[in-house]
Parts: structure tokens; sequence; C-alpha cells
């Protein structure tokens, strides 16, 4: 079976959960083609009697063709419903479920990959993949409806009959090549078009530096070359799509004129009476119908085994690879840390070999070095962004890699250089770490990050809305809200990514005694270019060329090693300077 295929089955899981109203669906479904059959079979019958001109029989049969409408219209109505709150499930199901394997993707997976190809198939893909149900019940009882049809045909003239079932295998290979090339050109659309809206968020996003920094021409430029590109694929998929349908169009227009001459034949020969050759006439399009219904149904398989793939790429993980973790759980975490013979490899390219170092229990441990040594990357190791190559990384004596995904993640908290601040309240974007923490011990943590007085000098205070990424607040107060999130959080280990970067001296000073009061009973590890910030950590790590060449106190190494201490005095020249 087609990897396309297997994908486009996995689908049907969505809807086997809503088993009842997927049955109505197809219940209504039939029920509209079988009471639609009666109408084409009493309008023939209204049409013999208009040959006595038999008043009764015709006003008879009007009334009863009236109220057959009106109850078709109202099952359409319902399937409509029906169909419209199954679509809305299994399209919150697919997006939920697509949503988690995102959030449970390893960060290598972001690191080359533009978010707009993963928007472009969470929005697009899942709606019409959740939406195909909704179109091929549709379609399929509209091919019931006309195969019944098909059925009296045969039943009024045999010949005709098989004459129209002759057209429909002719167009229907007509309409195979046409699905074919117009499956290859949506595919090839639809991976321009998910650059094309990776670049859109670029630009959306980066908005203000596109304008401060004069980018708008040179972006403008990159955009239009790749909205082109789309529009081009999406006019050559339509393109595709219409010109086959006018070939077999133009094919069917011959195929009518050859029904006609065959039906003056029989009618001269007497084997075909004129009132039963108008029924056919009248619906003999719609048998041909047929062919539009299958080949809907069929366009609509090719379009979802596209999706299919895109979205189920990401759900089981298929091109992409998903955070593991074992089922260790530690109730209590001291915050002990080992590295042993751990070798990693970051886009091929080897970045540690054999790193050994130890951490112990409530301590302030710095990393510093020069920039591309690897400092951030240690931090993203013990807090499993990333997976070793080799080695191994020890949490109070036991291997990560054998620990829960909770004694991990509730246990380790990580600041970041530019932390994300959601389009939420300050109040809200803290309580995200800890959802029961109440107003009071916000507040307290606010104060501990000494955000707290900015806080309240807002207009709205602690409901002040941030906007996109934290857009109001300077890059300062984006560093200390992250830190009170993390401290409301009470993770045993903190990392520190350049959290303190953006703070100007005096609030450095001020979290610099937050950072050294943390570690009296966190493990805090904080990297940091300005050592100054660092000079009362109880144990430096010194990374040269990928390996710790030196450990110990600002004091230690200022003594002893010349690296670290021509690190220290270049910091010191640039700030007087």
């Amino acid at each position: 079976m087609k990897e396309d295929t297997k994908n486009l089955i996995k689908l049907f899981k969505y809807y086997k959960k809503y088993k009842f109203l997927c049955i109505l669906v197809i219940v209504l479904s039939l029920g509209y083609a079988g009471i639609s059959l009666l109408s084409p079979i009493y309008e023939g019958k209204m049409l013999g009697y208009f040959e006595n001109f038999n008043k009764f029989n015709i006003f008879k049969i009007a009334l009863f063709l009236m109220l057959l409408r009106i109850i078709i219209e109202i099952v359409t109505n319902l399937w409509s419903r029906v169909v419209l709150r199954l679509n809305g499930k299994v399209n919150f199901d697919l997006k939920h479920d697509m949503l988690e394997s995102l959030t449970n993707f390893e960060l290598k997976n972001f690191d080359n990959s533009n978010s707009g190809m993963f928007i472009s198939r969470l929005n697009k893909d899942t709606s019409e993949l959740s939406e195909l149900f909704d179109y091929i019940t549709d379609d399929f009882s509209g091919v019931i409806l006309n195969l019944s049809f098909i059925v009296y045909v045969l039943y009024l003239n045999k010949y005709l009959g098989l004459f129209l079932i002759l057209n429909i295998i002719l167009v229907y290979i007509l309409t195979s090549k046409k699905l074919f090339y117009y499956k290859k050109v949506k595919a090839q659309y639809k991976r321009k078009d998910e650059e094309l809206v990776g670049v859109y968020t670029d630009v959306i996003r980066g908005v203000r530096e596109v304008q401060n920094l004069n980018l708008k021409d040179i972006l403008l430029d990159r955009i239009n070359t790749r909205q082109k590109d789309v529009i081009s694929y999406d006019i050559k998929k339509t393109h595709t799509r219409r010109t086959w349908n006018r070939y077999i169009k133009s094919f069917q227009h011959i195929l009518d004129f050859i029904f006609i001459i065959l039906a003056m034949y029989y009618i001269t020969n007497n084997t075909l009476q004129i009132s039963s050759f108008l029924i056919i006439f009248l619906y003999k399009n719609k048998v041909l119908n047929l062919i539009d219904d299958i080949s809907e149904i069929r366009e609509k398989l090719a379009d979802g085994k596209v999706s299919s793939i895109r979205v189920f790429d990401v759900i089981d993980y298929n091109t992409f690879t998903k955070d593991t973790y074992g089922n260790t759980e530690l109730a209590d975490v001291n915050g002990a840390i080992k590295f042993q013979n751990v070798n990693f490899q970051y886009n091929n390219k080897e970045l540690f070999q054999d790193l050994n170092f130890e951490i112990k229990p409530n301590t302030m441990v710095a990393i510093v070095g020069r920039s591309g040594e690897g400092k951030s990357t240690i931090l993203k190791l013990i807090g499993k962004n990333y997976k070793l190559n080799y080695g191994k990384i020890l949490i109070d004596n036991t291997d990560i890699n054998e620990l829960s995904k909770n004694t991990i993640r509730n246990n380790i908290s990580i600041v970041s250089q530019s932390p994300y601040i959601f389009n939420l309240s300050i109040k809200e974007n803290i309580r995200l770490a800890k959802s029961e923490a109440t107003d009071e011990e916000i507040i307290e943590v606010c104060k501990e990050a000494q955000i707290h007085d900015d806080i309240i000098e807002m207009k709205d205070g602690y409901n002040t809305l941030v906007g996109e990424n934290g857009i109001i607040l300077s890059g300062g107060q984006k560093q200390r809200i992250a830190i009170a999130r993390a401290l409301i959080k009470k993770s045993k280990i903190i990392l520190l990514d350049e959290a303190t970067s953006a703070l100007d001296n005096n609030n450095q000073e001020k979290i610099k005694k937050v950072i050294k009061n943390l570690s009296k009973e966190h493990t805090v590890i904080i990297v940091a270019h300005r050592l100054s910030t660092i000079v009362d950590a109880d144990n430096i790590l010194l990374l040269h060329n990928h390996s710790i060449i030196a450990s110990g106190t600002h004091k230690d190494l200022i003594n002893t090693s010349y690296e670290y201490k021509m690190l220290y005095e270049n910091e010191e020249l640039s700030i007087n300077i």
C-alpha cells in the first residue's frame, strides 16, 4: 500500500471516535439519494399525463413533487448540520494532536525549519482533512442517485442505458488522467505555499526591525519572488484542472451528439417512446454527473492524501524526532549534576568530546568562554532539549534518559537570553508556570525578580497585556518576568542563559543577589559573557576549544588561568572605554 494511502487511512480513526455522527451522516446521505430518485420517475409520469392532458393526475403528481422537494431540503439541512458538527470535532482533534506532537519535538527540529511550515500544516491541512468526510459523503449520495437512475434508463431502453454506461467509462478514463497531473501540481503548490507563509510570519513578527533597519525593499523583493512562485503554481494547478475539464466536456458533447442519433433511430423503429426519450434526455446530464461526483471524490481524496502526508508527518514523527523520556520518577530532587564522557554533534559537526564535570547541589555555577564554545548548548543538554551522541548526563546519579518527563520539566527551569513572553497579561504569563499560583505568590516572585516596581507603574498593573512576545516590554523587563516565571515554578535546578544580559547595572546588581540567594536552595547554573555577573559564583567552568580547561572561584581563576584573566580584563577594558 502506498504511503499516502496509509496516511489517509489513519484519518479514519478520528472519525471512528464519533460513530453516531458518522452513521447519521451516511443515513441522511442515502436518504437524500433514495428520495431524490423519486423525482425524475414521477416527473416522467407527469409528462405522460400531459399527452392526454389529465389535469387531476397532473395536479396530484405536481403536489407530490412539491412535498417531495420540501422533504429533500429538510433532509439536506439536517445532513449539513450533522456533518458540520462532525467536521468541527475532527478538526479540533487533528489540531490538538498536531500541537501535542509539535510541543514534543526535539528542539533541533525547529532550528532549521521555518515556523510558517508548521503553521500552514496546522491551519490549512488539518481543515482540509476534517472536511474530507463532508465532501465524500455529499458526492457519494450523488453517485448512488445517478447509479439508480442508470438502472431506470436500462429499464426504459437497454441500448441507451448501455450507451450511458459506455459514456461513464470513457469519461472516467479521462478524469483519471486529469487527477494524475492535478495531484502532482497540487503537491508542488503546497510546498511553495508553506514557504511563503513562513516568510509572511518572519516579516510580521519582525516588522519593527524591518522599519528600523530600512529592510522593506530588500524583504519585499524576496517576498515578491516567492509570491510569484506560489501564484505561478496556483495558476498551474487551476489551469491543469480547468484544461482537463474542458477536454472532458468537449468529449461529452461528442457523446451527446451520438446519443441523439441513437435516440432518433430507436424512435423511428418504434422501440422507444417519445415520452421515455424526454425523461432520459432531461436527466441524461444528471446521470453523467456520476463522473463529476466520482471525479470530485477522487480529487478530494488526492487532496486528502497530500494533506494527510503533511499532517501525519508531524503527528507520527515521520521525518521529525520526538523528545523521549524514561519512567523513573524522582520524588525529591537534590540538584546534583554530572557529565560523564559526553559527546555531542550538532548539524554533523562535533561540538563536545569526552566532556566531564560535576556540579554539587545548592551551588551557583557559572560557565564562561568565548562565543561559539557551546556554553548555551550545555544548558540545553541539561534541560534535555538535545540528545547526546554518546556518554551520560546524571541528575542525582540517575541517567537523564531514564527520568520521566515530569521529573525533568518540573525540576529544571531555563531562562534564556531572549525569553518568549506570551501575548497575555503579565499575571497570566507568570501563572503559566504554576496554574494554581495566587496573586500574592505572583507579587512575591516579581519582587524577588526586581520587576514588581515596574509593573505597578503600568496603567493596568499586573493585568497589563504585553503584546506578541512582550513587545511593550524592554529587554530587561522581559528577562525579569522570565526569571519570576522560573521562581514561581520552584524548580530545583535553574538554568540562566545570559539571563542578565539586558539588565542595566543597577538591576544587574539586584538580580545578582537574587541569583546568589537562590543557590541556597537551588542548583543555579548561569552562562554569562559579562563576567562581572558571576564573580560570586561558587564555581566557574572555563570552556576553551569545547573543553573545560579550568575551574574554580573567580579569585582562583584570576590567579591560575591566563585565558580567564584575559577574558575578564578584556571585559573591564571594554566597559571603561
